[in-house]
């Protein structure tokens, strides 16, 4: 009986210790749940604070909206596809907890609702026609990148930060920019007509241009609706009155590169993307304004024909033209000029080259292979993915920066100009041949870029980084 009752007190005394030992174990279990959990709720508040306005009151629907549709606009000024700028508008909206954001966007204009029903805030704003340098475009994608995967800022903070972009000043002064264009119109020029004479021409007749194109600000902002056919005109007439006499070449071999700033190459190849994705009205839209501006220039080089008769080229001054070479040299040439001219920062310039080699380099395999069209498709794949590779490295600037140089390189928009001038010259089945031969050249670098953004992204252009956070629930506009 002793031994019975000495035995149950020990197992009282081992069930107690290990009662004791349970409950300290359940209260440091506690403890430590509750410290992990204030140290994740002060996690999440360092990562990102609560978003309020300026006034420290939670943001309001107008106040998103007027931010999203500047965001939309500036993207448009920085050569995005319309559809791609209202995803970017749908997923900033959800960053901002906005509910079921609408975007429609044209190339002239940005429309931005949120909500539906009655209570829905819509908003709208029109699309500047003057394009971002490469310097503001880096910025800008630097910035839209921070709002969409780190930190956000208050919709009239963002405001002020998208007018500070805007208003920057060129990085580079008038003489280089003047010399950048100089540049960028030999490089043409060497993927062109790469001619030993036809270079100081291109030079000569570049320097004019990027004259006539810093001239036309301030108070003669007015008259940069003209300055194509004016442009066209001048470029004409010099290129008939010395071409032959001094340079031993014909007029029309140096025409074309120094107008390159107005050639609308890129809106031909813009809206032939806009069209097989759906946007009908964007679509639509460029490529009659890319249209009209031929005609422009076609009219000024035609005015300028008729006020000078052109010079012959004397008899033995004819100099071969370079090598194979030239077409890299050419591409080197054209993101220097590109740099220069569109205040790019130093740092991209290696970048820009390595996607202009790489592009090119591409499109002259293509073109052994298969032809222009063949090269010009193999090009256009390969364009946004290079671009977009190479903007993985820390220093590398923003994909859009290397990516518009690159694809204004493949757009034929000299041979739509020639194709165009050749009709209204009178030589309508060379012409017609040229004009039919751009068109199908547009058509291959169009597809290209699609085939190539699609194996990146599913489809769109060179886009920024998708977003972790929801994304929203976007209207998409089949007929835009």
């Amino acid at each position: 009986m002793r031994r019975s009752l000495a035995s149950r007190g020990a197992d009282g005394g081992t069930n107690t210790e290990g009662s004791e030992r349970t409950r300290a174990a359940d209260a440091l279990h506690r403890v430590a749940g509750r410290v992990g959990h204030t140290v994740s709720r002060l996690g999440s508040l360092w990562r990102e604070a609560p978003v309020r306005a300026r006034d420290g009151s939670s943001l309001s629907a107008e106040d998103v909206s007027r931010f999203l549709r500047d965001c939309g606009a500036v993207l448009c000024r920085a050569g995005e596809t319309t559809q791609r700028v209202e995803e970017v508008i749908v997923k900033l909206g959800a960053r901002y907890g906005m509910p079921r954001v609408h975007a429609f966007v044209l190339p002239t204009g940005v429309f931005v609702r949120i909500g539906d029903g009655p209570g829905a805030t819509m908003d709208f704003t029109p699309v500047r026609m003057d394009e971002l340098r490469l310097d503001q475009i880096g910025e800008l994608y630097e910035f839209l990148d921070e709002l969409l995967h780190e930190r956000l800022v208050p919709p009239d903070e963002g405001r002020l930060r998208l007018a500070e972009i805007d208003a920057r000043q060129p990085r580079f002064p008038t003489v280089l920019r003047i010399a950048g264009y100089v540049v960028l119109t030999v490089g043409l020029g060497m993927l062109t007509y790469p001619n030993p004479m036809a270079l100081v021409g291109y030079a000569a007749l570049g320097l004019a241009v990027g004259v006539l194109r810093e001239l036309v600000v301030g108070p003669l902002r007015l008259f940069s609706l003209a300055l194509p056919v004016v442009a066209a005109i001048v470029v004409t007439v010099l290129a008939y009155r010395f071409s032959g006499p001094l340079l031993g070449e014909s007029a029309t071999k140096v025409i074309i590169p120094p107008l390159l700033a107005f050639l609308p190459g890129a809106a031909l190849t813009m809206g032939t993307m806009e069209l097989a994705t759906g946007s009908l009205v964007s679509g639509t839209s460029r490529l009659v304004y890319g249209v009209n501006v031929l005609v422009l220039l076609a009219f000024g080089i035609s005015i300028g024909a008729q006020l000078m008769t052109e010079h012959p080229v004397p008899a033995g001054t004819h100099l071969p033209s370079f090598g194979a070479w030239a077409a890299w040299a050419g591409a080197v040439l054209l993101g220097m000029g590109f740099a220069l001219n569109s205040s790019a920062a130093l740092v991209t310039l290696p970048w820009l080259l390595t996607v202009l080699l790489v592009v090119e380099t591409v499109q002259q395999i293509g073109r052994a292979l298969g032809g222009t069209s063949v090269g010009a498709f193999l090009g256009g794949v390969a364009l946004p993915l290079i671009a977009r590779v190479v903007e993985q490295w820390r220093s590398a600037p923003p994909a859009q920066v290397t990516f518009l140089p690159a694809f204004w390189m493949l757009v034929p928009g000299s041979l739509s100009l020639t194709g165009v001038g050749e009709l209204l010259a009178g030589h309508e089945s060379d012409g017609l041949l040229t004009t039919v031969n751009a068109l199908l050249t547009v058509v291959a670098v169009a597809l290209g870029v699609m085939v190539g953004a699609s194996v990146l992204h599913g489809g769109g252009s060179v886009e920024l980084a998708d977003s972790d956070e929801g994304e929203g629930e976007g209207e998409a506009a089949q007929q835009r």
